[in-house]
Order: C-alpha cells, then sequence, then structure tokens
C-alpha cells in the first residue's frame, strides 16, 4: 500500500498537481513516521489503521473549520479526506457488521457483557479493516446486554 501511494505521488508531481502533491506527502510522512516509531516497515493493515486515524482527525477538524465560518481551511480538509478515503478499503454496511457481530457472538459462546473485549478483539482481528470498530462497539454491546 505504501508502494502504490509513493507511486501516486510521483504521479501526481509529475502531472503538475502541487495541491495534491502536498496533501499526498502530509499522508505519506504519517507511515514514514510510524515505520521509524515502530522500527520496522507498516503492513497493509497497519497503514490503514494510519489512514484512518488521519481522516477522523481530518473529519473533526473540518466539523470545526466549518462551524468557525472558515471555509477556506474546512475545503482544505475535505480535499485532503478525499485523497485519503481512495486508499481505505470500501466499509462494510450497518447490516453486515451487525451479522458478523451475531456470527462472532455465537462462535466464541460470548453471553455477557463482561465478554465484549473477546467479541471486539476477534472482530478487530478478522475484519477491522472493513468495519468502523465504533458501530462494533455500539452493537455488540447492544447485542450482549440483550
Amino acid at each position: 500500500m505504501k508502494a502504490k501511494i509513493q507511486k501516486d505521488l510521483v504521479q501526481l508531481m509529475k502531472s503538475g498537481e502541487k495541491n495534491k502533491v502536498e496533501k499526498m506527502r502530509f499522508i505519506l510522512s504519517f507511515i514514514t513516521q510510524e515505520e521509524k516509531d515502530k522500527n520496522k516497515e507498516l503492513t497493509d493493515s497497519e497503514i490503514i489503521q494510519i489512514l484512518k486515524k488521519a481522516l477522523k482527525r481530518n473529519q473533526e477538524s473540518f466539523e470545526q473549520f466549518t462551524k468557525a465560518g472558515r471555509e477556506d481551511l474546512a475545503l482544505k480538509e475535505s480535499e485532503e479526506m478525499d485523497i485519503i478515503q481512495n486508499y481505505l478499503p470500501e466499509e462494510m454496511s450497518e447490516e453486515d457488521v451487525i451479522k458478523i457481530i451475531k456470527e462472532t457472538i455465537s462462535s466464541s459462546n460470548a453471553s455477557s457483557i463482561k465478554e465484549m473485549g473477546k467479541v471486539i478483539g476477534l472482530i478487530k482481528k478478522n475484519h477491522g479493516d472493513n468495519v468502523d470498530m465504533a458501530i462494533v462497539s455500539k452493537h455488540v454491546k447492544e447485542l450482549l446486554n440483550s
């Protein structure tokens, strides 16, 4: 995945799209910094998690800039979100997530809210790149409480 991002960056540099080049370099810097911190090359799954964090940060900034009436800065955040979104896998629908949660609860024999961590851990391990963990947490809690 990192190689694809680097290749796309080179393409953008050749096409002269300075605005997008700046944003791609910023995204790549997150990945490179994490690799330096962990002292290893990241897996695609780890890169996806970094991109999700960056996307969440951008969404929060976008909301704050919009509330403050700073449309210029909100637009910049929106453009970054669009670029990041291109590299993230399609997230599952909420219905599919609920189905996976039910299957995981059944296969792990979880029966109480005390086992919520175990269920969420299994889902994250098996489907972490394709699901919104906030939705998972919400529904696991609901299903184990009922």
